[in-house]
């Protein structure tokens, strides 16, 4: 039996050393895909993959296909430019291009259909289909009335399709997984741990201290100047402002949930308020007349300076991309429709270090005592768990038992994580806690855990309320359905792997106009 599967394997690695070598001869330096110029464009196709097109009318089927099917799934219309926002268009041609390659690399390793597949999938079809049945005359019928190909030219194309998918298949084929590493699989899966614990803020301790005195806060700044100016590299952003605008908008609302059919209705009044603007007319004029946002209509819409974060994403890239004096296309936000016109810019301040370096101070010396408070009480509450206090004693929850996470700033108090295996990146209602993490899949039980552990600028406490290890009789009844688990996850990779190694031996060319966000369809 070892020698058939080290057999198998030496077949899988013969293939996709063959796939190599095709793809360094085909595609590599020398080859004809590396005598493109350095900044190709197209303009007359979709796209070129190593010189084969991908017709303008072939992305046009697919794009409308793609629409078709989204506004089915969404019960509604989706206006042309949603969808370019969404980067749906793009996302078409990806997935064309990718199939052009997969096609391309098949007929390079002389992957074939027979016409009995060719004509056995055709039949199975239910496009092709009438009561059941394969139907000749349905299927010429749909050939001519929604792909505008005739029989030969779409069987052509769909024996390139079907073979693209056995090389991928084949790809996925070669995929194998070791009984080592199923078996790691399930320790990091079937090693788990339940927590109790309880986190010290000191930001909830700030309300305790006693402020620092202007004699103790000088003291302090002439002993640690290395502390502030750290302090003041890692939090510049407070002490400086960014590139600000000054912009005016008109807002066209939308509801809360609104329909593709609302969405659609308020883009094009949108569209109307901007050619009123274009033609002539004052934009605080028409913000009077005709923005819905009660807050800025009555100044024209203005809403003063800005910096980035104080708009939602959409909006600030449009009010920063825009020069002084522009007005923006249609904007879609959460709140609705929007047009952006800029008044002013300002370009980003910082001050000087020298100029805050008091007030940083201050602020360590008040965190300093905050943090000694929240440590000693850290220390008290893994004392009395150590002697037989649980957490839960001590430090009642009163709040909601649902809630996902410790707050920063929360008061303490105890809060159960649930069950989560030795493979979690952090501990859930916490966080990452690395110590705290190797100490609790360390404990062969429940129990206190012993100290006190950080979580960030937070002390906690700790202690093991349920562990479950990974044994051996576990393993054998998990072992096939995780064997199943890392052999999808394998063939996944390998495919992914396989597609970017395509992609990047390839030459392409998009014709990025095409599928611009603010491009129209030609």
């Amino acid at each position: 039996m070892s020698s058939g599967f080290d057999a198998r394997r030496f077949f899988s690695y013969l293939f996709i050393f063959a796939i190599a070598l095709v793809f360094i001869l085909q595609f590599g330096p020398g080859s004809r895909g590396c005598n493109a110029p350095l900044a190709p464009s197209v303009k007359d196709a979709a796209a070129r993959v190593n010189g084969q097109e991908i017709s303008l009318g072939e992305f046009r089927r697919a794009y409308a296909l793609r629409l078709d099917a989204l506004r089915q799934r969404g019960g509604g219309d989706l206006p042309e430019a949603l969808a370019r926002q969404f980067g749906i268009p793009g996302r078409v041609l990806d997935e064309l291009i990718t199939s052009e390659l997969l096609q391309q690399a098949a007929e390079a390793h002389g992957i074939t259909i027979s016409d009995a597949e060719l004509l056995e999938y055709l039949r199975k079809d239910p496009s092709f289909q009438k009561d059941g049945q394969f139907d000749p005359e349905t299927y010429t019928q749909v050939l001519q009335t929604y792909l505008r190909k005739t029989p030969p030219d779409y069987e052509a194309g769909l024996r390139r399709r079907l073979a693209a998918g056995r090389l991928l298949a084949m790809v996925s084929d070669t995929a194998e997984v070791s009984e080592d590493e199923v078996r790691a699989r399930f320790q990091r899966e079937g090693d788990t741990v339940s927590l109790s614990l309880v986190r010290f803020d000191p930001a909830a301790y700030a309300g305790k201290i006693k402020p620092p005195t202007p004699a103790e806060v000088s003291a302090w700044e002439k002993a640690h100047g290395p502390e502030i100016a750290a302090y003041y590299q890692a939090n510049k952003r407070t002490y400086s402002k960014g590139e600000q605008v000054r912009v005016r908008h008109i807002l066209v609302r939308l509801g809360r949930t609104p329909s593709d059919q609302e969405k659609s209705a308020g883009f094009e009044k949108a569209k109307a308020l901007r050619k009123e603007i274009v033609d002539g007319k004052d934009f605080a004029q028409v913000a009077k007349d005709s923005s819905d946002d009660p807050g800025s209509k009555g100044q024209g819409g203005e809403l003063g300076w800005n910096e980035r974060g104080s708009f939602v994403p959409a909006f600030a890239q449009a009010a920063f991309n825009l020069k002084v004096g522009e007005l923006s296309e249609p904007v879609l936000t959460p709140f609705g429709w929007h047009l952006v016109q800029v008044e002013e810019k300002k370009p980003p301040e910082e001050k000087p270090l020298a100029s805050v370096s008091g007030e940083i101070a201050e602020v360590l010396v008040k965190r300093q005592r905050a943090t000694a408070l929240a440590e000693a009480d850290a220390k008290r509450a893994s004392a009395a768990l150590q002697k037989g206090t649980s957490l839960a004693t001590q430090f009642p929850d009163k709040k909601d038992a649902d809630a996902t996470a410790v707050e920063s700033g929360d008061h303490p108090r105890a809060v159960d994580t649930g069950s989560f295996p030795k493979s979690a990146s952090s501990i859930p209602r916490l966080g990452p806690s690395p110590e705290l993490q190797a100490a609790a899949f360390a404990a062969d039980g429940p129990g206190p855990l012993p100290g006190i552990y950080r979580a960030g600028e937070a002390y906690v406490v700790a202690q093991v309320t349920a562990r479950e290890k990974a044994d051996e009789a576990r393993y054998q009844a998990t072992k096939a359905t995780l064997r199943e688990e890392a052999l999808r996850q394998r063939q996944a990779e390998l495919s992914e792997s396989y597609l970017a190694a395509l992609k990047k031996s390839a030459t392409i060319v998009r014709n990025e106009e095409l599928v611009a966000p603010t491009a129209a369809e030609g």
